[in-house]
């Protein structure tokens, strides 16, 4: 396992090496040229100054360095306690709102399928009894035809307007699918 470990670190010290080495020699081959000098001479400058500048301002003033930091961070501070106060007070707002106003529908939307469903077995209902009547009306119709002079009460004679129509029917039965056998 101590072999495992030192190939790899080998390996790695390969990788890195190679990586430096390109560097170099990329580097190297970028400085030839006389505006990348130039460039890199200036930006070298610049960062040199400027670091000095930061460094020689927190060595002169550390108090005002401290100070100014601390002021950042405390306004950091204030925005996000603002932030969260605002998401708070969004979320109330929400909850006082906006949810029940979801249930409420909710609770309609419920109301709503089940009156659906009551007026649909209703319904149903209707056209069952639509269906009996319409078999009565067929049977007595079909009484009356074989017998004419019956005297049977459960017979139920039609009028003039009626018969014409269940006679005119191909079938001789009422018209529409509800009093038809099939």
């Amino acid at each position: 396992m101590a072999q495992n470990y030192n190939a790899k670190n080998d390996g790695n010290s390969k990788l890195l090496m190679g990586v430096l080495v390109g560097a170099a020699v990329g580097g190297a081959i970028a400085l030839l040229d006389s505006n990348t000098r130039d460039q890199v001479k200036t930006g070298s400058k610049n960062v040199g100054s400027s670091t000095s500048g930061f460094v020689r301002n927190v060595k002169d003033n550390p108090g005002e360095f401290k100070n100014d930091l601390s002021g950042r961070f405390q306004s950091a501070v204030s925005t996000l306690k603002n932030a969260m106060s605002e998401a708070q007070s969004l979320y109330e707002k929400v909850n006082e709102d906006v949810v029940p106003q979801v249930e409420a529908i909710r609770e309609s939307a419920s109301e709503i399928a089940d009156s659906a469903k009551e007026a649909t077995e209703d319904a149903k209902g209707i056209g069952s009894q639509v269906a009996d009547a319409g078999s009565e009306v067929k049977e007595g119709v079909s009484t009356s035809t074989g017998s004419s002079n019956s005297s049977d009460d459960s017979v139920v004679q039609l009028n003039k307007k009626s018969q014409n129509t269940v006679d005119a029917s191909p079938q001789g039965d009422i018209p529409g699918d509800l009093g038809r056998d099939k």
